[in-house]
């Protein structure tokens, strides 16, 4: 099931939002060994979820911990996550300004046209987006989308799956809630990444407000 071929792994503890991410890696069949320095703790046999890099994309697992230091963490591979889970895989809020580029139209002719409109994201996904914008769209409608700013020339392509109506905060009129669709492993790759450093991020911000 599991393999070697790993160039960095992240590990997320559902419970305290807990993440451990690492590129050295050891592994023996489905048991990882995971080295660095500062780890979070996770205790003895927690469930996790695991994302494994490769240079041609990502791969979703769960795993059961069996050992946690600050600076190791093992973990036996239980069970691979399938197309489905893996679009679903951890949604984050974020305050994140892009640019709508292009809409296609509907029907036969499917030409794009171009939007150029900034938009606020609300939250993303592997597998999602959710923004504000003030244009209007219909359901199946596709547009595409600028992550310029997670990766230089980095665009992709969603399909609007249900629209709400406003106002919202920032004078927008509508939000929409969206799937990104034909993600190449490199893409999947940066927006993973990201969206595990901004639940990280989350994290750390809220045990501040905690503490205040």
């Amino acid at each position: 099931m599991a393999d070697n071929s790993f160039i960095k792994m992240s590990v997320f503890f559902a419970e305290d939002q807990i993440t451990v991410s690492s590129g050295m890696i050891r592994s023996q069949g489905d048991k990882f060994i995971m080295m660095g320095e500062d780890f979070d703790l996770i205790p003895h046999q927690s469930a996790v979820d695991v994302v494994g890099y490769r240079q041609d994309g990502i791969v979703f697992m769960s795993g059961l911990v069996t050992l946690s230091t600050k600076s190791q963490l093992n973990f036996d591979i239980v069970r691979l996550a399938d197309k489905q889970e893996r679009r679903m895989y951890l949604k984050v809020k974020v305050h994140l300004k892009t640019r709508l580029l292009r809409a296609f139209s509907m029907g036969r002719s499917r030409r794009s046209y171009a939007i150029n409109e900034m938009i606020q994201v609300r939250d993303l996904s592997i597998g999602g987006i959710g923004f504000y914008s003030s244009s209007i769209f219909l359901k199946k409608q596709k547009v595409t989308i600028n992550f310029n700013e997670l990766k230089p020339g980095f665009t992709a392509v969603a399909e609007i799956l249900r629209r709400e109506t406003g106002p919202f905060r920032g004078g927008y009129r509508f939000k929409y809630g969206c799937r990104l669709l034909n993600i190449s492993g490199e893409e999947e790759r940066v927006l993973c990444e990201y969206v595990f450093r901004t639940q990280l991020k989350n994290r750390q911000q809220l045990l501040l407000h905690q503490e205040e």
